[in-house]
């Protein structure tokens, strides 16, 4: 073999071992980047984790208040029916006073006292 030969040889294979190298970087890179993008997933992950229970406590909460709101209205409902039914009775309780009083004054001719 001659010295250019030999030369060349070398040449072609540091150019290999140079690619290889490159290639390792070039996967050491893309590997440090997933792990990278791992973390960040986790991150937004946990975030979300501690997002969703804090919403889920606030829903808890509006659930409870939501409920004693149907409770009043409904209590509501129920007093308003019977303020209806003693309006119609004290309507009737003073109707039936003044026919009394009518009655009373027409037979004995004088106001009652």
């Amino acid at each position: 073999m001659s010295q250019s030969s030999v030369e060349r040889t070398l040449g072609i294979l540091l150019g290999k071992l140079e690619a290889i190298e490159d290639r390792l970087e070039r996967a050491d890179e893309s590997r440090a980047s997933i792990h990278r993008r791992l973390d960040e997933v986790v991150m937004r992950t946990t975030h979300l984790e501690a997002d969703v229970s804090s919403v889920k406590a606030k829903t808890e909460a509006i659930q409870s208040v939501t409920d004693d709101v149907v409770t009043l209205r409904s209590q509501a409902q129920g007093a308003g029916t019977l303020g209806r039914w003693l309006i119609r009775i004290g309507i009737g309780v003073v109707g039936a006073a003044g026919w009394l009083i009518s009655v009373y004054t027409y037979l004995t001719g004088k106001p009652p006292p």
